[in-house]
């Protein structure tokens, strides 16, 4: 029987365990939260949970030796550490996070070890790169040449659940969804290479129309070109990846960013001062500034639009009040923690769709490829979990039966991994509709 460390209990865990434990597999899960771990493995005679602090190896590392693979579920600046014990322990290693240079450098040692150090196993990384490789790799078969490639993401709330100002909720970490708010991006349209400054990412904002999902907006996400590379796309006119939200994100952020309230280096001391105050003394404003008369005179068009947002996320609240040291980008996730949660009866949804352009013989023709999925609050799953942890499931099960013949650091772009990856995840209910017509 194989046995599985899984480090990190958090959003995403549940259903990545409980694929673990149905396929008969032995788990070690380890948190901080013992109590979390321990409810997720839910007593079941081939779980364990144990405790573990990312920041203190000694709580974890004696673990990996008696494990056959271990799957970090840490903040990515962790995973290098547990990679790291992986190759000294000779395990396999298996991750969500986008694959960092670390742990690029990591190939040759894993190779020699005989090893599989699998990252970017999730939705977006994960999915994306699984279900676009596909339809990739058709259109060689069949000798089209793709000129245009444009892929699409988002975790967001169900429409009914899309009850707020921004119509979003957080259902992975609000750290890395605001942070991401100004990550610099690259991508190429009509043969045109772009490359846009974090603070002017959300500038690009795009519409995107989903036939049966609907309208969103989509900003581009990081270095698009770097995928198309991997992608083998170097020839295709349009490459582009995108983050997914309901219409209307963008422009609030960017007021956000105008106003400075995003920043994160500048930071001073606080004893209960009210949120507001403190984000516009940081941000360089009269602390006592009226909000809504500034908003009315700077941005009439979405004065109000803005305001709600801002009391909806609680800043506006006079019992909202920070003690410590923050910056602006912190008062906001603390805002966030306690303002833009799901309701337990409420649905997050997934939303990831592909548009290729590919023509052969003189002929063109329009092939996309769309999978969404809900929630199942009743159950506690949201889909962000399940589009994050049933893949990553799958993918630890085909290491460990010996099912991927490649060994090395990797992420699924080989058809050995996104092949039978996709075709459990349609007798699983989670498969992507692929469409293809003539234009």
């Amino acid at each position: 029987m194989s046995k599985v460390l899984v480090l990190g209990a958090g959003m995403v865990a549940k259903p990545l365990v409980n694929y673990l434990l149905d396929h008969g597999f032995e788990i070690i899960l380890g948190d901080l939260n013992l109590a979390q771990a321990s409810r997720l493995v839910d007593n079941h005679p081939r779980g364990k949970a144990i405790y573990a602090d990312a920041s203190s190896p000694e709580t974890w590392r004696p673990w990996v030796a008696t494990c056959d693979l271990v799957v970090s579920l840490l903040p990515p600046p962790f995973h290098p550490e547990v990679a790291k014990a992986c190759l000294e322990e000779k395990k396999h290693f298996a991750s969500a996070s986008y694959l960092s240079e670390t742990m690029s450098a990591m190939d040759e040692e894993a190779r020699a070890s005989n090893l599989i150090f699998l990252n970017e196993m999730g939705l977006d990384p994960g999915l994306d790169h699984a279900t676009a490789m596909e339809l990739i790799e058709q259109a060689r078969e069949q000798g089209y040449e793709i000129e245009s490639f444009c892929s699409h993401c988002g975790g967001i709330p169900s429409r009914k659940a899309a009850n707020n100002p921004l119509r979003y909720k957080f259902s992975w970490s609000p750290r890395g969804v605001l942070g991401a708010l100004t990550r610099a991006s690259k991508f190429k349209r009509n043969g045109q290479v772009t490359e846009i400054a974090g603070n002017k990412n959300l500038a690009q904002a795009q519409i995107v129309t989903i036939p049966g999902a609907g309208v969103f907006e989509s900003t581009p996400n990081a270095d698009s070109l770097f995928y198309g590379a991997r992608y083998g796309l170097e020839k295709a006119n349009t490459v582009y990846r995108g983050t997914l939200r309901f219409p209307g994100w963008a422009q609030f952020w960017m007021f956000m960013l105008e106003m400075g309230f995003l920043d994160q280096e500048r930071k001073a001391m606080f004893q209960k001062t009210q949120a507001m105050e403190a984000v516009l003394q940081l941000a360089g404003h009269d602390s006592q500034m009226d909000v809504a008369a500034h908003l009315q005179k700077a941005f009439p068009s979405h004065a109000s639009v803005f305001l709600d947002a801002l009391e909806q996320m609680g800043l506006l609240d006079p019992t909202f009040t920070i003690s410590g040291s923050y910056s602006c980008f912190e008062i906001l996730l603390d805002a966030a923690l306690r303002t833009m949660q799901y309701d337990k009866d409420e649905a997050d949804w997934v939303v990831l769709h592909h548009e290729f352009l590919v023509s052969k013989n003189g002929k063109r023709e329009k092939w996309t490829s769309t999978l969404t999925q809900e929630g199942h609050p009743e159950k506690e799953t949201t889909a962000m979990a399940l589009t994050v942890g049933i893949p990553l499931g799958i993918s630890v099960r085909l290491i460990l039966e010996n099912q991927i013949p490649d060994k090395g650091v990797m992420i699924p772009i080989l058809k050995t991994i996104y092949q039978p990856l996709l075709k459990e995840l349609g007798t699983l209910g989670l498969a992507h509709t692929v469409k293809k017509q003539s234009v």
